[in-house]
């Protein structure tokens, strides 16, 4: 596997001065779409690549696209780093690229490893900076700080919208949740006791409020109340997320509104 790097990495940079000169227009691509590639990453994970490398088949201007593409689409079901960069080392050796191809592919390669490893943006940076040439170090700085900036302007428009999206979604859930079971009969909260299992009923009941937890509490038998509270207890150190509270809630919820439960 290193063997197979460092033929890439070589080859890479005998041609690296010809992939400025000539092919800059090729290589500033190619820095685009790995680092596209590295914010949604960063903001969706690295399954949302899948969608992205699927919406690139239309794409025209990428350079060597159809290795890119495979590159990412492998990261997504790759079992580990290894195998992954292995395989991604195979398609260039057998490839037949010849001149500034060799830098390109090696800056895919380079690029969607550190990506899969989730090296933070300085980390990435250095390296890139030692596969420009001198002369262009000043541009390559240019670019990336340009792009760094239109990262944290995207990443913080991002937060912004998942701000204006989840508290009120969470408020929501919570309300509806409260509502339900606020309101319910005695004989409804048993029923919904009966048939949820109980890791269900303590992530939902962890987040309700005081008073609604009690009068479940009230319902339960000793041996289910007694197993909720070892749930509550067990999740002490972890705690619950609030996805997990949220996703027990909606549970919850539909399973009271398909008893028709009152």
């Amino acid at each position: 596997m290193e063997q197979m790097q460092e033929i890439i990495r070589e080859r890479a940079m005998q041609y690296a001065e010809e992939a400025f000169a000539e092919h800059e227009e090729e290589v500033s691509e190619a820095f685009h779409y790995i680092m596209t590639c590295r914010f949604v990453a960063r903001q969706s994970g690295l399954l949302a690549l899948d969608e992205i490398a699927e919406d690139w088949k239309e794409e025209n201007e990428i350079p060597l696209k159809s290795l890119l593409i495979g590159m990412v689409q492998e990261i997504v079901d790759a079992p580990g780093v290894d195998v992954w960069e292995g395989k991604a080392c195979r398609w260039i050796l057998e490839s037949g690229y010849s001149g500034y191809e060799w830098y390109i592919a090696n800056l895919y390669v380079t690029g969607c490893k550190n990506l899969y490893m989730g090296n933070r943006h300085t980390q990435y940076y250095l390296l890139c900076r030692e596969m420009v040439p001198e002369r262009w170090l000043e541009d390559f700085d240019d670019y990336w700080e340009s792009w760094t900036k239109e990262d944290q302007e995207r990443h913080q428009a991002h937060i912004e919208d998942w701000v204006r999206y989840v508290f009120p979604r969470e408020a929501a859930i919570r309300a509806a949740f409260h509502r339900r079971f606020g309101e319910m009969e005695p004989e409804g909260l048993q029923r919904i006791l009966e048939e949820l299992p109980d890791k269900i009923l303590a992530a939902a009941l962890a987040g309700a409020g005081e008073a609604l937890r009690n009068r479940f509490l009230e319902q339960m038998s000793v041996e289910q109340r007694r197993d909720i509270m070892e749930e509550w207890y067990q999740n002490r150190s972890d705690e619950y997320s609030l996805r997990d509270i949220e996703k027990a809630m909606e549970r919850m919820t539909m399973a009271a509104g398909l008893m028709g439960t009152l």
